[in-house]
C-alpha cells in the first residue's frame, strides 16, 4: 500500500512535469518505454529521462502505468484496442479511427494486436465496450445456435 501511494505521488509528479514540458510528447516517450521489457530512466529519451532519474528503479513501471491513465483522462484520451488475425494496413488503421472518433466524439488512443485465433474480423475494445465482429465470435454463436436447436426441441 504504502509503494502504491508512493507511485502515484510520482506520477502525479510526472504529470506536472509533462504539462511544463510538453504532455503529448512525454506520453509517448511514456508508452514507448512501458514496451521495454523492464522500463528504466536509462532507456528512457529526454525529457522523460531527466524526471525518472529521481524515482527508484523499482517504481519506474508502476509510476509510469499510473502516469499514462492519468495522462489519458488529462488529455480526454479514450483507450482503444483493436485486435485482428493479421496485421492492419495503415489505411485500414485509418478507416477505422475515423469510425471510432465519429462514434465517441472523442481522441482515441489506439493501440493495435493480432490475435491469429480469431480467424477473421475485428474485435474493437473502446474504454470498456466490447465490439466484436470475428468469425470466431459468429462461428461460436453459430455452434450455440446449432446446439440449441438440436437439444431444445
Amino acid at each position: 500500500m504504502r509503494q502504491l501511494k508512493l507511485a502515484r505521488r510520482y506520477a502525479l509528479a510526472l504529470l506536472d512535469f509533462a504539462q511544463d514540458r510538453g504532455l503529448p510528447l512525454i506520453y509517448r516517450q511514456a508508452l514507448l518505454l512501458m514496451l521495454e521489457d523492464a522500463p528504466s530512466a536509462q532507456k528512457a529519451a529526454d525529457p522523460l529521462a531527466e524526471f525518472l532519474q529521481a524515482v527508484p528503479s523499482q517504481e519506474v513501471e508502476q509510476v509510469l502505468t499510473i502516469f499514462l491513465e492519468l495522462a489519458r483522462k488529462k488529455m480526454n484520451l479514450v483507450p482503444v484496442e483493436v485486435i485482428s488475425a493479421v496485421p492492419l494496413t495503415e489505411q485500414q488503421l485509418y478507416d477505422i479511427e475515423v469510425r471510432l472518433i465519429r462514434m465517441t466524439r472523442k481522441q482515441l488512443d489506439i493501440r493495435t494486436t493480432v490475435d491469429p485465433s480469431l480467424l477473421g474480423g475485428l474485435r474493437v475494445i473502446v474504454d470498456n465496450t466490447v465490439l466484436d465482429q470475428s468469425i470466431k465470435r459468429k462461428l461460436s454463436e453459430l455452434k450455440k445456435a446449432v446446439y440449441e436447436g438440436v437439444y431444445l426441441r
